[in-house]
């Protein structure tokens, strides 16, 4: 009878403590699945959406970050094999309720800069702009047109012509022939001046 009256008071107990185990089971089964690396499969950029494998697992289309949204916006599309993290705030089994962040580097597409001061953006086709805060250098590249630029000077390669723009004069310099302006006037070299057709140089 002893026994009886105590599972009869225990009863409730039991059945409330293995409620609460499987609700946090659930929990920590949510909490597993929140925040998890993946790997991007699919892009669809006209509905800046796109596809994410994590584990064998591959989310439906879902949204990814950009570096900004608002009334400045800047759009990047991500990379197919490109990683990310991926946050899945509703916490569901399929991933709809998913979104990715970018920008984690892998083998596949490793970093382009390993100096703490130098801010670089590499594009697939190779045009390259960089920073170096420590040195104030900016750098362009776009095929053979370069531009560099510090405090001091600006130097614009396109193919053989050089352009060269101090804080007092600007050479532009293509083989033989140059130009350069400064304060004492205009100053011309090379085997040839022409101006509107009259050949005003001694050669």
């Amino acid at each position: 009878m002893f026994e009886a009256l105590l599972r009869m008071q225990l009863g409730p107990i039991i059945e409330r403590l293995a409620e609460m185990e499987t609700q946090l089971e659930d929990l920590y089964r949510r909490a597993d699945s929140f925040c998890r690396i993946g790997t991007c499969q699919q892009v669809d950029a006209a509905s800046h959406t796109c596809k994410v494998s994590h584990g064998d697992l591959l989310t439906p289309a879902i949204r990814f970050f950009n570096p900004s949204a608002g009334a400045q916006t800047e759009t990047r599309i991500p990379s197919v094999g490109e990683q990310c993290l991926l946050l899945n705030y509703g916490s569901g089994e399929g991933g709809a309720q998913s979104v990715a962040l970018f920008g984690l580097n892998s083998s596949l597409f490793p970093p382009v800069s390993s100096l703490a001061t130098l801010t670089r953006r590499q594009h697939q086709d190779g045009t390259q702009s960089e920073y170096d805060d420590a040195s104030h250098v900016f750098n362009w590249r776009n095929g053979p047109t370069t531009v560099t630029g510090s405090r001091e000077q600006v130097i614009v390669n396109v193919g053989a012509a050089n352009l060269v723009m101090m804080a007092d004069s600007i050479t532009l310099q293509l083989g033989a022939a140059g130009l350069r302006l400064d304060a004492g006037g205009v100053h011309l070299s090379g085997p040839v001046v022409d101006h509107q057709g009259r050949v005003i140089s001694s050669a």
